[in-house]
C-alpha cells in the first residue's frame, strides 16, 4: 500500500509567536523620532525652526534608513529651517541636510592622511542615505 513520504512525528508545529523576541520598532528609531519632536516643539519666540511639513519629511527619511541600527549615534539638530543629521565613524563623516520636504542633500567626507576627500549627492530620494552610510561603516 501507499505510505506517506514523511513521518508525522517529523513535522514541527508552526507558531504565530516567534521563539525569540523581535524588535519591530527599534529604540534607535524611537530616539530619532523623539529628537525630531523635540526640535519641532522646542522653538523659542522669534527663533526660525523647521516647518511641521519638514519635520514629517525628516521622519519619513529616517524611517527609510536600513539597517535601522545606522541611526544609533546619529546627531539630529535643526539649523534654522533645515534639519541636519550627522554621523562620524573612524575617518569618515556623513551629514544629511533636509532643507525642505522632498529634498535631500548628502555631504560625506573621508580623511586620508593630511587630505580630505569630499563628496556630495543631492536629490529627492532618501534611499541614497543607506548606501552612503554603508560606505561609512565599511
Amino acid at each position: 500500500m501507499n505510505q506517506p513520504v514523511y513521518r508525522a512525528s517529523t513535522i514541527r508545529p508552526i507558531a504565530a509567536v516567534p521563539a525569540e523576541p523581535v524588535e519591530l520598532f527599534p529604540d534607535s528609531i524611537q530616539t530619532a523620532l523623539d529628537r525630531l519632536e523635540k526640535i519641532a516643539k522646542g522653538a523659542k519666540p522669534g527663533e526660525v525652526r523647521p516647518s511641521p511639513e519638514n519635520v514629517e519629511w525628516a521622519k519619513k527619511v529616517l524611517l527609510r534608513i536600513l539597517p535601522r541600527y545606522y541611526l544609533l549615534g546619529a546627531e539630529i539638530d535643526a539649523f534654522q529651517r533645515e534639519i541636519h543629521v550627522n554621523w562620524e565613524h573612524g575617518n569618515k563623516r556623513v551629514t544629511v541636510f533636509l532643507p525642505a520636504p522632498n529634498q535631500v542633500k548628502v555631504y560625506y567626507e573621508r580623511s586620508v592622511g593630511d587630505n580630505v576627500e569630499h563628496y556630495r549627492r543631492d536629490g529627492d530620494d532618501p534611499w541614497i542615505i543607506s548606501g552612503v552610510l554603508r560606505w561609512m561603516f565599511q
